[in-house]
């Protein structure tokens, strides 16, 4: 015999059925609301690529944010750097042109600041008040936030991969941007990048989403994406000194000397097979095209040291050399090397979006050279 159920019992059921749909519809609305909104049409790849290559002077304003699944080792006068491909950076960006532009990484306690400006750049620090004039052009500048801006970035990837394959991708809606995609798949198998995604508006050739896959990885280790945009010229002028905050003028922070590298040893003119790149400074050069570049400095030994016990604990190999020692390391898609030769002295860090291959043949002939 089925014994009804109490009224108050079902009254009871139905309020809170009521109440999980209404919680279940806020919760997807915003992901429905996302799939409503239209999608890029497609495009051909290379004449997107092409659009996105000349989108330097296209202005913009909006949020956007960066997250890297790269744990780098804590290197010596690197922490900053480490953490932008480790981490979330969320930015508020104001471009006006390739000399005019601002950029804000947002953080709980305030905002850091990085001004373009024709005569000079600047740097505004919330949380100590701090108004800071960069004199000098840096030879080799430290990477940056406004580097992974979806706009910087995918510029220079499809500047570092002129030649390689093109796919093209259905379109998506980034940010309120009906975008157009392609996919560049590298054809050095050197490197370790496996593809990196790129989604633009079609018309503009702004890119508003930039996705990064090492190889043999299936989900994407770099995402930088606009959270919202709008495609207007924004107003970037001189910033004013705030009351009770304090100004110092200072040369841009320089990667050379992070790492003390100036000297005048020279480097091979060939390493691995890849000839050499200048890079304007003695003891530090490129070397290999594209994506497969790898680079090199020659540092003191107490810079060699500190990221050599640096890459050990973050759990590097140490391959056998016939002429020193070296500790190399992967996080896909980058590769760290640090060798230190046995006849002491100055020792190398080499680093690339390249296999570690690459980097333990290229340490094993530079221990060769220390040697002779």
């Amino acid at each position: 015999m089925v014994v009804p159920l109490p009224v108050v019992r079902d009254a009871r059921r139905r309020r809170w059925t009521v109440v999980a749909v209404v919680t279940a519809v806020l919760l997807t609305a915003p992901l429905v609301v996302a799939a409503l909104r239209p999608a890029g049409p497609a495009r051909d790849p290379a004449a997107l690529r092409d659009l996105v290559l000349r989108s330097g002077s296209a202005v913009y304003q909006g949020y956007a944010h960066s997250t890297g699944a790269l744990a780098l080792p804590d290197l010596p006068d690197l922490g900053d750097v480490a953490k932008l491909f480790a981490t979330t950076t969320t930015m508020h960006a104001w471009y006006a042109g390739p000399v005019r532009s601002r950029v804000a990484v947002l953080t709980a306690t305030g905002e850091q600041d990085l001004y373009r400006l024709p005569e000079a750049d600047y740097t505004w620090d919330y949380g100590t008040r701090t108004l800071t004039e960069l004199t000098g052009a840096p030879a080799l500048r430290l990477p940056r936030a406004s580097d992974l801006l979806p706009p910087d970035l995918a510029r220079w990837i499809l500047n570092a991969t002129p030649g390689d394959r093109l796919d093209a991708l259905p379109g998506r809606n980034v940010a309120g941007v009906a975008a157009s995609g392609l996919r560049v798949v590298p054809a050095d198998p050197d490197t370790a990048i496996g593809q990196a995604d790129v989604w633009a508006d079609p018309a503009t050739g702004l890119p508003v989403r930039v996705e990064v896959t090492a190889r043999g990885q299936h989900a994407p280790g770099l995402v930088s994406t606009f959270d919202a945009v709008e495609e207007t010229a924004p107003v970037v002028t001189t910033p004013d000194l705030a009351p009770g905050a304090s100004f110092t003028l200072t040369t841009a922070p320089d990667l050379s000397h992070a790492l003390r590298a100036l000297g005048s040893a020279r480097l091979p003119p060939v390493l691995h097979g890849r000839p050499a790149r200048a890079s304007g400074l003695d003891g530090v050069a490129l070397y290999g095209p594209g994506l497969a570049a790898f680079a090199v400095v020659r540092v003191p030994p107490e810079v060699a040291g500190a990221v050599a016990d640096a890459a050990t604990t973050a759990g590097g190999a140490k391959p056998a050399l016939t002429a020193g020692n070296a500790v190399v390391l992967s996080i896909p898609p980058l590769s760290l090397a640090v060798v230190q030769p046995h006849e002491g002295g100055r020792g190398y860090l080499l680093a690339g979006l390249v296999t570690p291959e690459v980097l333990r043949a290229a340490a094993g002939e530079l221990a060769q050279r220390s040697g002779r």
